[in-house]
């Protein structure tokens, strides 16, 4: 690859491997296991010449002691590893078409198990209820931190698989391990996570607090069965 060295290719190629089987970006401390690297200090210099080089990009809170894990592969490593981007169960679509949406699950759950044996139901709907198309799957809501925007327990969210997310959107988030779904806002060196619910207050992740935040994808869509 242009420009890399035989570590850092290991090592963005590591990134996308873990990206692709787990849903989420490896710790540094996880690089440095793989790689027999012992010091994180080592591992962020390899990490912070992928970021300068073009082949990494940063994603939520920015500046000093951002988040280890905060960082997704650009179209330029894709291309120059050789991959795309692509995730098993996920349905892929264009206009006018009736597809299926597979549900793996509920958010306020844990990070949710997207491979296809993990499918729990599947949903029969037309595309014009996702806009945007794409890389698609369905999870239940728990709880009631999304009722303002019309997102009540027991419904279904449509989420597209991404790692990266526009301020205000609505997005299903890892914390720590726990997922959940609220409009995403980058505020300096901290991420604000707001809810929809006047009796509910944000969940703010500042940067110096190296909490482990993951996006996991932005809402799309919400289906609703009447009983």
């Amino acid at each position: 690859m242009r420009g890399l060295s035989d570590r850092q290719r290991t090592i963005l190629e590591y990134i996308h491997e873990r990206q692709q089987s787990d849903g989420v970006t490896p710790s540094y401390r996880e690089i440095g296991d793989a790689m027999g690297i012992r010091s994180t200090n080592g591992v962020s210099d390899h990490v912070k010449a992928l970021l300068r080089k073009g082949y990494l990009e940063r994603i939520g809170a920015a500046g000093k002691g951002a988040l280890a894990r905060a960082v997704v592969l650009t179209p330029l490593a894709l291309t120059d590893l050789g991959v795309a981007e692509q995730d098993p169960g996920f349905e892929d679509f264009g206009d006018g078409d009736i597809v299926e949406i597979g549900v793996y699950g509920q958010v306020a759950a844990g990070m949710p198990a997207l491979a296809e044996e993990h499918r729990e139901e599947t949903l029969r709907v037309d595309s014009c209820m996702i806009p945007g198309g794409g890389r698609v799957f369905a999870l239940r809501i728990f709880g009631e931190s999304m009722i303002n925007d019309g997102i009540m327990p027991g419904d279904y969210i449509f989420v597209q698989k991404s790692l990266a997310v526009r301020d205000g959107d609505i997005a299903v988030v890892m914390v720590d391990g726990e997922s959940t779904v609220k409009r995403f806002f980058r505020e300096g060196d901290q991420i604000r996570l707001q809810p929809a619910n006047d009796t509910m207050q944000p969940i703010y992740v500042h940067s110096r607090e190296f909490r482990e935040v993951n996006i996991v994808g932005v809402v799309v869509g919400v289906y609703r069965r009447m009983q």
